[in-house]
């Protein structure tokens, strides 16, 4: 139940034709800005709606009506893979349970916006409304070996759980000690990480599902990214296919230096070349090629010598 393969052709900033193989683990993507990485993520997050609509068996290489029509969705891989006008996902099994965390937080402007993107053509992403949507269940009764674990992780981190009161419309984070913070003074990182919380608490991060999350270090604390990764290892090895989109070495490189037997990783590295998107890829991170954060980190290693040195009175070539 994971999404194995996808090829795009001239959709978007994907000229030409450009194909990824992924792990049914975690998948992090890395790249400079403009190079299709948020694009990739709503994309095969689209594969949602393309599966409600059409049952598995039913189709070989039919047009789906998919993220502006920048898929072909296809049941099974075939080895005669006909000449396509679009692109082509493969999965190697039907999955619905496809749940996105998008860079910006649209938890704290709640009050009054679900029923208003529902009632007009307002242009708001369907991503923002599915995050409204799943953000207003509550946990379940009984919660498995997973949820208490991984929840009560963020729970200790936020110092409580999120909670939806929807006589007012708006989202709070009850604290252990009883206090409610309304989502609008909340602070960045603990609202992320409680929407992780509830997501998992709730039961729609379990086994089969797939996981998107688009810049997870955002409004972060560099010193909750190893935990953040644990808990994301963690679903991982209990069946959560992960996607993650980010411009952080932290991140990249704690998935590596946390994972523990039964951890799948792959990294791509996506970049500008000639006119299209290329993506490099390995399955750790030390032999991706082409790292950007790489480079940046390496060019502000450089320039903290450089001046340590001429304050020291020494000579740097």
């Amino acid at each position: 139940m994971a999404i194995n393969r996808v090829e795009i052709k001239d959709f978007l900033v994907f000229k030409g034709e450009l194909a990824m193989v992924f792990c049914p683990g975690v998948n992090v993507i890395i790249g400079g800005n403009g190079t299709g990485k948020t694009t990739l993520l709503k994309c095969l997050y689209d594969l949602k709606r393309s599966y409600l609509l059409y049952p598995r068996g039913t189709y070989n290489f039919d047009r789906v009506g998919s993220f502006e029509e920048g898929l072909v969705v296809v049941s099974e891989p075939k080895s005669e893979v006909q000449e396509l006008e679009w692109g082509t996902a493969y999965l190697s099994g039907l999955t619905k349970n496809f749940v996105y965390i998008p860079e910006k937080d649209i938890l704290e402007h709640a009050k009054g916006l679900l029923p208003f993107i529902e009632q007009k053509p307002t242009g708001f992403s369907p991503i923002y409304k599915d995050a409204l949507v799943n953000a207003q269940d509550i946990p379940t009764n009984k919660q498995n070996e997973l949820q208490r674990n991984t929840g009560g992780t963020i729970a200790g981190i936020i110092g409580g759980y999120i909670e939806w009161v929807q006589s007012e419309g708006t989202f709070y984070t009850v604290r252990t000690d009883g206090m409610r913070i309304p989502f609008s003074v909340e602070a960045s990182g603990f609202k992320k990480l409680g929407y992780l919380g509830l997501l998992i608490t709730s039961g729609q991060l379990e086994s089969g599902t797939v996981l998107f999350w688009d810049e997870p270090e955002n409004s972060l604390n560099p010193e909750l990214v190893p935990i953040l990764v644990d808990v994301l290892l963690e679903l991982s090895r209990n069946g959560v296919q992960i996607f993650i989109a980010t411009h952080s070495y932290d991140v990249a490189r704690w998935f590596e230096l946390n994972k523990a037997e039964g951890n799948i990783l792959r990294y791509f590295n996506m970049r500008k070349e000639n006119v299209g998107i290329v993506a490099d890829v390995a399955d750790d991170y030390a032999s991706l090629p082409n790292s950007v954060i790489e480079d940046a980190g390496n060019k502000l290693l450089r320039r903290v010598t450089e001046v340590a040195a001429e304050n020291a009175g020494v000579k740097w070539k």
